[in-house]
């Protein structure tokens, strides 16, 4: 399922939230505008959360992305806008 079936009608690719918790790089991307490259810095410093599931003999697997620890990267970034605290 891609995040373009997942946005509503007429509303931003941005504003989708991916119905589940843990999401492929291609989606991580798209969501949120970081690239690949990017991203894998971010994994690899530590910053997002991220597994991967992999056989055990494979050199290949599938790296999931927590989308929560995305999200809460991207928040903790955030500048402007006005404050819901008072």
């Amino acid at each position: 399922m891609s995040l373009k079936s997942l946005s509503h009608a007429g509303a931003d690719n941005h504003a989708a939230i991916p119905p589940r918790e843990w999401i492929r790089v291609a989606e991580a991307v798209e969501w949120s505008g970081i690239s690949k490259p990017r991203l894998y810095v971010l994994l690899n410093k530590g910053l997002i959360r991220s597994t991967s599931l992999r056989e055990r003999g494979q050199i290949k697997g599938t790296r999931l992305i927590s989308f929560d620890s995305l999200r809460d990267f991207l928040e903790s970034r955030a500048t402007g806008g006005k404050s819901t605290e008072e």
